[in-house]
């Protein structure tokens, strides 16, 4: 692919004072969906907790209910309440469910650009990946779910925060490689889109280590948190390219055998990391989560 080099940049940097100014204004992200990640499935009241969230939003448990319905779930009897999808579809999964709803609806405030597609895809296949790590790895699947999810949430805010659609501009320019990508970012902006998601994080209340990959997700090795949850969420991220739902900067193009060399071998050969099975998930999920128009 044809880098485009430092040298050619012309535009001038985002004055960062102003772009921060901008960040502080966005909206901020739903409520009931902040309140889910606080809740601990394990908890004797956990149900009883969910349900409370899910009733603070109705437009958010409306979509619940209609997603619960959706192919990607194929339930034989017909959800009609928020307690019959939780005893349903379990903790874990209305957890991820909602949290994409919440995500696609915070996504809809965006800018109406055609790149806003390709971003949401891959956080999409991201998630799904990194949802298979955590079964392997043992950890429950909606943290690891929600940070491949959400780890680009900061390209979202760039879209929204810089005017004559700057960004989508920059996310059209042919790039080397994610390290020259970065360099361009933080050439023209000021701030990479790491250091932005992590601003929108934190003040939204996100756990730290969720912050931690959202920041730090494109880093060179030595940036890196140590925590293996950031880990796995940063080969969700780098795997999802093997989909052709890469980061800018990856290379084009979709050959789903490229999922296992992005592996660490001890994780290379389980049937939940199986590239078919990862496949129609993630179908079925862009399927039903399509963002709206």
């Amino acid at each position: 692919m044809e880098s485009v080099g430092l040298s050619t940049v012309t535009q001038p940097v985002q004055d960062p004072a102003d772009l921060l100014k901008r960040l502080a204004a966005l909206p901020p992200f739903p409520s009931a969906a902040l309140r889910l990640l606080s809740i601990s499935t394990d908890s004797d009241t956990a149900i009883e907790e969910y349900e409370d969230a899910f009733k603070s939003d109705p437009a958010l448990a409306a979509e619940l209910l209609r997603g619960a319905n959706s192919i990607e779930f194929g339930l034989v009897a017909r959800v009609d309440n928020i307690r019959q999808a939780l005893t349903l579809l379990g903790l874990d999964r209305v957890n991820s469910l909602a949290v994409t709803l919440a995500m696609r609806q915070y996504a809809a405030g965006a800018p109406r650009h055609k790149i806003i597609q390709p971003l949401w895809a891959h956080g999409i296949v991201s998630a799904v990946i990194a949802e298979a790590l955590a079964s392997v790895r043992g950890y429950p699947p909606t943290g690891l779910y929600t940070a491949g999810l959400v780890h680009d949430v900061g390209r979202l805010g760039l879209l929204m925060a810089t005017t004559e659609s700057r960004y989508a501009k920059f996310l059209a320019q042919p790039v080397a490689g994610r390290a020259e990508a970065a360099a361009l970012e933080r050439e023209q902006f000021g701030v990479t889109h790491g250091e932005v998601g992590a601003i929108m994080a934190q003040a939204w209340g996100f756990p730290a280590w969720l912050c931690d990959v959202i920041r730090y997700h494109d880093n060179p090795g030595e940036d890196r948190p140590v925590e293996e949850r950031f880990r796995l969420a940063q080969i969700a991220c780098l795997a999802a390219n093997a989909f052709g739902h890469g980061e800018h900067g990856d290379p084009p193009g979709v050959d789903a055998r490229r999922l296992e060399p992005a592996l660490p071998a001890d994780l290379r050969g389980r049937t939940a990391l199986e590239p078919e099975r990862l496949r129609q998930r993630v179908a079925k999920l862009l399927f039903t989560m399509t963002r709206p128009t």
